[in-house]
């Protein structure tokens, strides 16, 4: 079953320009079926011909010792003698490359009516081999896990239709301040939505893990992930000898999920020095395994001096690592691994256009995620429980009156609403409309 992606509406308006497009992500977010999608959207709606299109990858050794050898030679011999129009040669797993960003600069500067595109799972690895030579040649796009409105449309399109709709109206509030139509009250699709959220919020988005037919199948899934990660991203890309404490500290940081950490007792944890901590912690969020965030200031040197807070990608990863699979009324970190969930989302949405924050004080008050877009501030705050009328934490006042936002939002378990706080509208919204 190839389910389409989000992205495919995206990077569409890109296929029609001259520069070369990367599409990086972690292992098994279905980058290598995402290219099918390409071909298909660039025969159906960009009318290419089909045998102007060619995939290959660079898993297949012979393949890459030609490329190797003679970029130029091996990209002209799939191009047809004589044709009109943009050849579009698509390659995947293009890490494995060697000195590959000067090759690519190479073919761009010799070879006309050529588009390439390229796949790989280490975002670090093509920053360095494209990034370097193809500046202002190459376009970079984030593949991830399926989102939720992705996990639906695999499981259930009567669903995916409802959230489509209702998740467009809560991301207008969220991105251009245009309040969204609905019945204040509980939501009346909240028992069918729950359901399917919190099962997202366990298993994850990866698109083997949302098909298969049982948890047995999933967990599997997940663990052959996990080595393939281990075994083809670190050691063998990255040459990397301590698999074993990128291990450790993967499972400490699985605990700490949503959490702030302190660099000392992630090396602790680990067994690793600050500078091999942070290394490795590079490692982690370059491979698309997890990430910091920081604290919200108006002085940004404080920003770069506090301790961060820690986001996996995927939760279905970070489950795993724990060892722990079971449903969220059954576990004690259900409020960490729902917050998780939202950044996730809130990742995607706003990896392009701006930056996320969470705010603390001294005093212990704190926003779950400030959103920083457009010049603007969005406190957002997660509470997954049941409300039955608008309650605005002391912690949100505080920092609506210290900043005075326009809008904030809080995400429920089930609750549609709307209040305002001096002068910041707050809208409500059940968490799986994001």
């Amino acid at each position: 079953m190839v389910v389409q992606r989000d992205l495919i509406n995206i990077l569409g308006t890109f296929l029609m320009r001259r520069e070369y497009i990367a599409i990086t992500g972690p292992r098994q977010a279905g980058k290598t079926t995402f290219l099918e999608l390409i071909t298909g959207y660039l025969i159906k709606n960009l009318k290419v011909n089909k045998n102007l299109i060619q995939t290959i990858t660079l898993e297949d050794r012979r393949i890459l010792a030609q490329f190797d050898s003679d970029p130029v030679t091996f990209v002209r011999s799939y191009m047809p003698s004589e044709h009109t129009g943009t050849f579009h040669l698509m390659i995947d797993e293009f890490q494995y490359a060697e000195e590959g960003g000067q090759k690519l600069k190479l073919i761009y500067d010799t070879v006309k009516n050529l588009k390439i595109i390229i796949t790989g799972s280490s975002s670090l690895d093509i920053k360095a081999q494209a990034g370097k030579y193809l500046v202002g040649r190459i376009l970079t796009f984030h593949m991830y896990p399926f989102n939720f409105g992705e996990f639906l449309r695999a499981r259930d399109l009567r669903l995916e239709k409802i959230y489509q709709h209702r998740s467009a109206s809560v991301n207008k509030w969220l991105l251009k301040g245009k309040p969204p139509e609905f019945k204040t009250g509980s939501d009346m699709f909240h028992e069918e939505m729950i359901r399917q959220y919190e099962e997202f919020s366990i298993w994850g988005g990866y698109p083997a893990v949302v098909l298969s037919g049982t948890n047995r199948e999933r967990a599997k899934v997940l663990n052959d992930i996990y080595s393939s990660y281990i075994l083809k991203d670190i050691k063998g890309l990255l040459e990397l000898a301590t698999e074993k404490n990128l291990f450790l500290l993967s499972q400490y940081l699985a605990t700490q999920a949503g959490n702030i950490v302190v660099y000392q007792n992630l090396g602790q944890a680990a067994r690793l020095d600050y500078r091999q901590t942070r290394k490795h912690l590079n490692i982690l969020a370059e491979t698309f395994i997890c990430t910091e965030i920081k604290p919200f200031f108006k002085n940004r040197q404080k920003e770069l001096s506090k301790n961060p807070k820690i986001f996996f990608y995927d939760m279905g990863f970070r489950n795993s690592l724990m060892e722990n699979m079971n449903s969220l009324d059954k576990r004690p970190d259900s409020g960490s691994i729902i917050e998780n969930t939202v950044f996730i989302r809130l990742n995607e949405l706003y990896q392009e256009t701006g930056k996320i924050n969470f705010w603390r004080t001294k005093a212990g008050a704190e926003v779950d995620f400030v959103l920083q877009a457009g010049g603007k501030i969005t406190p957002l705050e997660v509470k997954y429980s049941e409300f039955e009328r608008e309650k605005i934490s002391r912690s949100l006042v505080n920092f609506s009156g210290s900043f005075k936002p326009e809008r904030g939002i809080v995400l429920t378990k089930n609750f549609w609403g709307k209040s305002r706080i001096g002068k910041t509208d707050f809208l409500f919204a059940p968490v799986y409309y994001l």
